[in-house]
């Protein structure tokens, strides 16, 4: 399994939400003015997370990072 970092940037964010609507078990809107993500336990991880992304899951987080209109996800295989 590949290990992924996502980031949010909090700046670049607008809540456009087409990353929540892609993959709602890894980006979720909370309370604050940008999207946050959560683990697999839906754990709140804020606007950074490393973790094993399932080989079959990974093009489904590329989408849901590219589908972003401002580019503030970023993702990096670690």
């Amino acid at each position: 399994m590949p290990k992924v970092t996502i980031k949010i940037k909090p700046s670049a964010c607008i809540l456009a939400a087409n990353c929540v609507g892609m993959d709602p078990k890894l980006f979720q809107i909370g309370s604050e003015p940008y999207v946050e993500l959560i683990d697999a336990n839906g754990a709140l991880q804020g606007t950074e997370y490393t973790f094993e992304a399932p080989d079959g899951k990974m093009e489904g987080i590329e989408d849901a990072v590219d589908s972003c209109p401002t580019g503030a996800i970023i993702m990096t295989r670690v």
